[in-house]
């Protein structure tokens, strides 16, 4: 874990913001287990944001692990765990720089903290399938980060369409912003399209992880040897996800971007060894581990690395992401000046429009 936090950030100099997003911590087909952590894991988080008492052994040993590996990758600064939950085999915790979360006092601090879950198991009442889903602003700017596992299964694509459908367009996620993001016109600075930031695509930026479970519709074998010989280009037609994005105007990703796919499939993996599903289920092997992002300005967010790690604990690899995001800082006066020069402009134009019209009326005449 230490090496992956010290060589995946590319051109980045120390991360600012850190975001671990994992998916079944626990295993969803131990029954007891499964049953402690919905009625033990979804209990409310202390004032400072630190986990539950209550919160399954094996969330805590996660929080702790990772707070030792972000302290040792990173001697020389301080982070804070500026967020942390569970929710049924998902384990979301988001790092911050002390001197983000609390910069001097002529600089906004990170404000409108929010985090909360999504179910979409069982008609939504079971968070074996659904999002953790984290919000914070940095001086005007709003965050949101989705850490999903969707419906599985080869031929699941609708399901999973609709899990999205479900998460994207819950009503009322959050507590709506704060009026330190609100001016004097009633105007909301850090959210977008007119949100108040009680809902998901508020967010100025969206980053959307998780074990999506979109498979590859090709014959396993055939993807095996594309995968060996290196044709990955070729097994990307066939990606599903890729597909819909590509294809349907109503897949609720549409205005998410994913970096070039340049490793091989994530899933399914024997565990401890580098080969593909050799059960008797025989699993197409696919890329179900996923990072995407939305920025209503595209040139805001700029991917540095995407790729891929090999622990060979899991019947996945681990998928990790480093982007350079633009925020933004309103100063009111300055605001204030440009807009009053924006209103001249516009009343300059109006007035030549009529005229122009004027002019045409006239010769029509």
């Amino acid at each position: 874990m230490r090496k992956f936090l010290t060589t995946s950030h590319g051109e980045a100099n120390v991360p600012d913001i850190i975001v671990f997003g994992l998916q079944e911590v626990i295993n969803l087909e131990d029954k007891k287990l499964t049953a402690k952590t919905v009625l033990l894991g979804t209990g409310k988080k202390r004032a400072d944001g630190t986990i539950s008492e209550k919160v399954s052994r094996h969330y805590k040993l996660w929080h702790d692990r990772l707070v030792i590996e972000v302290q040792a990758a990173f001697p020389s600064e301080s982070y804070i765990v500026q967020h942390t939950e569970n929710m049924v085999g998902l384990f979301t915790c988001i790092f911050v720089r002390r001197s983000i979360a609390f910069p001097s006092p002529n600089v906004k601090a990170i404000g409108d903290q929010a985090i909360t879950t999504v179910k979409c198991g069982l008609n939504r009442m079971y968070g074996n399938k659904g999002a953790i889903v984290a919000r914070f602003t940095v001086d005007d700017t709003s965050f949101c980060f989705l850490n999903c596992h969707l419906a599985a299964g080869q031929h699941q694509r609708v399901a999973r369409n609709m899990d999205l459908a479900a998460i994207l367009e819950e009503k009322a996620v959050f507590p709506t912003c704060s009026l330190d993001h609100v001016n004097e016109s009633g105007e909301v600075n850090a959210y977008v399209g007119g949100g108040d930031g009680s809902m998901i695509l508020d967010h100025e930026i969206c980053f959307l992880n998780g074990d999506l479970n979109y498979r590859i519709d090709q014959r396993r074998d055939a993807v095996i040897n594309h995968v060996q010989a290196d044709r990955l280009d070729h097994l990307l037609q066939y990606d599903q996800l890729l597909h819909e994005m590509q294809t349907n105007p109503s897949f609720r990703l549409q205005t998410f971007n994913e970096p070039p796919i340049t490793f091989a499939p994530t899933y399914k993996y024997d565990r401890h060894t580098d080969d593909y599903d050799t059960s008797e289920k025989k699993r197409v092997p696919a890329w179900c581990d996923r990072i995407l992002y939305r920025s209503r300005d595209p040139n805001r967010v700029r991917p540095l690395w995407y790729g891929r790690y090999e622990p060979d604990v899991s019947d996945h690899r681990p998928v990790c992401g480093v982007y350079d995001v633009m925020i933004k800082q309103i100063i009111p006066e300055k605001r204030e000046r440009d807009l009053e020069v924006v209103k001249q402009l516009w009343e300059k134009e109006q007035f030549k429009r009529l005229s122009d019209l004027r002019t045409f009326y006239e010769k029509a005449k």
